[in-house]
């Protein structure tokens, strides 16, 4: 038995924390057996593409708890039958609902050849294995011995079995309709209406276009990063790079021009503020000042650009960001444009009706 702890200061502990139990179990199993209370959109696509990149994984069955009857937000579900179908077509498992009650537990179960060999029980949801976002303090224990998860990977089969539907017999029609990627992420703000409406009253005539660049042009970066090359552990482990982690290149007619932030300066980090009422930190760095992203964690900039084309049903979690979706959307850039408070910005990715 282990605790893992999520190690934020000032509590900071000499345990592993859930990702790197998580992960570091992964490489070493054939069949995952999960059972949580939630899931995030970004979490499922991460599932996915990390049992399409490491073949050793040939079955995962995962069981969500509370959707059910708390309901998903429609990129959730997209994401959810997404996996589902993934999954179904290759024979390697489903995507199951708790229907009979609420189920709030979180369980993960690894087995191999032998049968089942560790679990994980505690806190963390399956938006855990995601790297960053909400700086919420966790707990769990990992089990390590044979009894306690062959009495793990028991239970969530029973749950799975008799009490659980696949989301691809269920008829789900409604939905939460607030978006959720920006609520309470770490170095995000929710700024009041009135300060909105003040710093769109400053803004400056200095205003710069930054382009989108899609799929058909960048395959793997920009809004596509996700469809690079995973990050290879040293166990041997492929970690797909994040759905929501985005890196703009800027052309250089944009970062040339006057005014234009300056990497190495001292504004080459400043505040944005967004036409939908968000404040973050983001930075210019490289040659020219030719990369644009968000500061702190790369993943805020891609909730905010990727969660608008979600929320406005021209994008589904796992697909590309072509030029059809930028059209359908209505924009391929947005704007950046400096206001008269000191190193602050206001950013602009609304379409008009």
């Amino acid at each position: 038995m282990e605790f893992l702890f999520s190690n934020y200061p000032p509590v900071k502990t000499g345990n592993k924390t859930f990702i790197d139990a998580f992960y570091g179990l992964l490489n070493q199993a054939s069949e995952m057996n999960i059972a949580v209370g939630y899931v995030s959109s970004d979490s499922l696509v991460e599932l996915q593409k990390t049992i399409e990149l490491n073949e050793n994984i040939h079955k995962l069955n995962l069981v969500i708890g509370m959707h059910y009857y708390e309901r998903f937000t429609k990129t959730q579900y997209n994401a959810a039958n997404r996996l589902s179908k993934f999954l179904r077509d290759n024979e390697i498992g489903d995507v199951k609902l708790v229907t009979a009650f609420k189920y709030h537990g979180k369980l993960y179960s690894y087995s191999n050849d032998q049968g089942p060999f560790a679990g994980i029980i505690g806190s963390n949801n399956l938006g855990s294995i995601v790297e960053g976002g909400s700086r919420v303090y966790e707990s769990s224990i990992l089990l390590n011995d044979y009894e306690s998860a062959r009495k793990m990977n028991d239970f969530i089969v029973n749950l799975s079995n008799n009490a659980s539907k696949s989301i691809s017999e269920l008829e789900i029609t409604e939905f939460n309709d607030e978006n959720p990627l920006l609520e309470g992420h770490e170095f995000v703000k929710r700024v009041m209406p009135y300060v909105l409406a003040l710093t769109m009253n400053n803004k400056t005539d200095l205003s710069f276009e930054i382009p989108i660049k899609p799929y058909e042009v960048s395959p793997q970066s920009n809004l596509n990063v996700f469809f690079g090359k995973g990050r290879e552990s040293k166990n041997g482990l492929v970690k797909p790079r994040h759905w929501y982690e985005v890196e703009l290149i800027v052309p250089k007619d944009v970062t040339s021009k006057p005014g234009y932030p300056q990497s190495k300066t001292d504004n080459a980090v400043f505040d944005v503020v967004t036409d939908d009422g968000w404040s973050f930190k983001c930075k210019v760095s490289g040659d020219y000042s030719k990369n644009f992203r968000s500061e702190g964690d790369l993943k805020i900039l891609g909730k905010w650009l990727k969660g608008r084309l979600e929320n406005a049903g021209v994008l589904k979690v796992g697909e590309p960001v072509t030029a059809d979706t930028l059209r359908k959307y209505g924009r391929s850039s947005f704007t950046l444009t400096k206001t008269t408070d000191s190193n602050v910005w206001f950013i602009d990715f609304g379409v008009k009706a």
